[in-house]
């Protein structure tokens, strides 16, 4: 795998090659909008997909990388390489979202909590606790609301392939046992650097402290924060639970990461590289959702081998964090799309939320 610094330099060096040379074969930047490449198909011109994106190897979402790559270049008859930068070899996600704008790269996928920042539509999804299960979600993103959603990313230069998927985000501390919003009055908690969930967990009376995901574990380590709230695959992944081995199965956000393109890039190609692209990460969604249909399961098995102890939550308990939820929906849903909020809500049958905003 290129090392951060080479795949700039190599960068560099390419696009040198192609001024000098006054090149017109086709590249995978972004600056090729200026042409109509209906023809990449046709020509024999290889095409190379940079991917980025912030997680380990060992994760669910690096496999789907690994199919993406595979469809792509098998329906493509190798035509079309994907090449793929795993475990924030080029930075946090906002900065792997900036260079997919930018054309350095062609791809990624942030959470859309991160990605919200460049879509405000998206901010609906960064409200607690919308979802009853996985099914539902899927359901939701699939169907025509969540697809149109995906519409405002081409405003800031992107366009949404399709919603991948994180799973459920939990709480993990190393202080103690949470079982309450009570639990939690002052703890240093790390959150993504999104304006939603700092606001959430503010009003619930942590501490929010906004950390990119490559920073987690050293500041759990040195005491910058006393927990963390992610899905269980990268509290495992992270190692977080070396340093914040006490888990709660709160639940509290469905975190859908979406697969982004650039989008000068991706109208440059012919209309058939673009299904092929498109059918890919479709394809690829599937194939993961499949690889996370047992996954907490198994990673709470792993993690308690490993020294996680784990607290589930009683209907009771449970509902005292929807009761702490509420003020802070009562106070927020005006600073997004309150009837997209409401349409989100409606979607997911969450009726409860809908009467307190409506």
């Amino acid at each position: 795998m290129l090392k951060k610094g080479l795949f700039f330099l190599l960068l560099a060096f390419a696009a040198l090659t192609l001024v000098a040379c006054g090149s017109t074969t086709s590249t995978s930047t972004s600056s090729s909008n200026t042409e109509n490449s209906d023809n990449s198909a046709n020509n024999g011109d290889k095409i190379t997909i940079l991917a980025a994106h912030v997680v380990s190897t060992e994760t669910t979402q690096h496999k789907a990388f690994l199919e993406f790559e595979r469809l792509v270049e098998e329906r493509s008859n190798g035509r079309i390489e994907v090449e793929i930068y795993p475990d924030g070899q080029l930075g946090g996600e906002r900065e792997m979202i900036e260079s997919t704008q930018a054309g350095n790269i062609q791809m990624s996928s942030p959470s859309v909590g991160v990605l919200a920042n460049f879509s405000s539509a998206l901010q609906i999804f960064d409200f607690p606790f919308i979802f009853k299960d996985r099914e539902t979600a899927h359901q939701v993103v699939d169907g025509e609301f969540g697809q149109e959603l995906l519409k405002g990313l081409e405003e800031s230069g992107l366009v949404g392939l399709n919603y991948g998927e994180l799973g459920y985000r939990h709480l993990s501390n190393n202080k103690g046992e949470v079982v309450t919003p009570d639990d939690i009055k002052g703890l240093k908690l790390r959150t993504m650097e999104v304006p939603m969930h700092i606001a959430f967990w503010k009003e619930v009376g942590a501490n929010p402290t906004p950390l990119a995901f490559t920073e987690v574990f050293t500041g759990l380590s040195s005491g910058v924060v006393d927990g963390v709230e992610n899905v269980l695959g990268l509290i495992h992944s992270g190692k977080f639970h070396e340093v914040s081995k006490y888990i709660t199965t709160t639940g509290h956000i469905y975190d859908p990461e979406i697969y982004i393109i650039n989008k000068d890039f991706f109208n440059s190609l012919s209309k058939e590289d673009q299904e092929i692209i498109q059918s890919s990460i479709n394809d690829t969604v599937s194939y993961l959702r499949d690889l996370n249909s047992d996954l907490d399961a198994e990673l709470r098995v792993q993690l308690e081998k490993e020294g996680a102890i784990f607290r589930d939550l009683s209907e009771e308990e449970y509902n005292t964090w929807i009761e702490a939820s509420i003020p802070f929906y009562e106070k927020y849903a005006g600073e997004v799309d309150k009837e997209k909020l409401i349409q989100l809500l409606e979607a997911a049958g969450n009726d409860q939320f809908v009467d307190v905003i409506k």
